[in-house]
């Protein structure tokens, strides 16, 4: 069962890298030096059932993770006039050591090696065939998840000997999200989270020593009722960066969060700090329908993509540092 207050809604663009002295640069080009691709055809169409194909023969397997795609027909699709695929996928984290236990019988217990442990992830991927950028929209929970994974086997794909290297992959967040969140909430607290700083905060060598393996958290709160103004988040956090303990500075902290307010519920999130701005994610609670156990309603899902997109196709979004 996960959290239906974790569940959100990650952005990004992925954006194709020729190999140098190459002289063309989209999808259309790249498509067409695919193997097996029929250039005869529509390249969409053959590129997208190329792509479905790979991830609903069997599971794929990256890392200690394995996925593919969802058995039931009305959860996934191509948009061919659109350029988009949209899907959910059923994976997570091999088996492998691990062992289940019915509830009520702690003795009976079943070895999962070579089982893989699923959970239902969608996904919703655009790419205009006169572009060299696309856009991917992937849905994850609060804890783990196989969206680095299903990253690595779309830029994987993007990629073609001779001519094209691995795509990349940039997270960014709608104005539209960014916009609103930041119009209802209220800035009540910044930290920074280091391990350098609990090297270099004393000559003691025992305390040095000791605190190696922990973090250092330094909050900065507001006294009283008061709160920090959100225009004032970029200048403090230059200020606050520049401090130095025994020659460490905090811009070098590992994270930098900002806690925020909502002004509807009063319920404070954490959100980390991004390129001296305030990048709140995508939440999805509230925004389409999940069921009791936290899985969003995937059609109404891949609508909110498609809003989403006609902003993103606009240009009307910001780039985040990292997730």
């Amino acid at each position: 069962m996960n959290n239906p207050e974790t569940v959100k809604l990650e952005v990004f663009t992925i954006v194709l890298k020729p190999v140098a002295d190459y002289g063309n640069n989209c999808f259309d080009d790249l498509i067409s030096n695919i193997d097996g691709i029929n250039i005869e055809e529509n390249l969409f169409g053959e590129f997208a059932q190329l792509f479905i194909n790979h991830i609903d023969l069997a599971y794929t397997e990256i890392r200690s993770k394995a996925f593919t795609l969802s058995t039931n027909v009305e959860e996934f699709g191509i948009d061919v006039p659109n350029n988009t695929i949209w899907g959910v996928l059923k994976g997570g984290p091999k088996g492998n050591g691990k062992t289940k236990s019915p509830l009520l019988n702690r003795d009976d217990e079943q070895d999962l090696s070579g089982d893989v442990i699923n959970d239902k992830y969608f996904f919703h991927l655009h790419f205009p065939l006169d572009s060299n950028f696309g856009f991917l929209f992937f849905q994850i929970y609060g804890g783990e998840s196989i969206r680095k994974e299903f990253i690595q086997h779309i830029t994987d794909l993007f990629k073609v000997t001779r001519c094209y290297n691995k795509a990349v992959c940039n997270p960014i967040l709608p104005n539209s999200i960014r916009d609103e969140f930041k119009n209802n909430s209220r800035v009540v607290g910044l930290s920074y989270n280091t391990s350098v700083l609990s090297n270099s905060m004393t000559e003691n060598r025992e305390f040095a020593n000791l605190c190696a393996n922990y973090n250092i958290e330094i909050t900065i709160k507001p006294a009283g009722e008061n709160i920090i103004p959100s225009e004032k988040i970029g200048f403090m956090n230059r200020i606050l960066s520049g401090l130095q303990f025994n020659n460490v500075a905090l811009d070098g902290s590992r994270k930098k969060k900002v806690v925020l307010e909502n002004l509807n519920t009063n319920k404070k999130s954490t959100f980390e700090l991004d390129v001296q701005d305030v990048m709140p994610r995508i939440y999805l609670d509230g925004k389409v329908p999940l069921d009791v156990n936290g899985t969003p309603n995937f059609l109404n899902l891949k609508r909110f993509c498609d809003e989403l997109l006609r902003e993103l196709v606009a240009d009307q979004y910001s780039r985040i540092e990292r997730l």
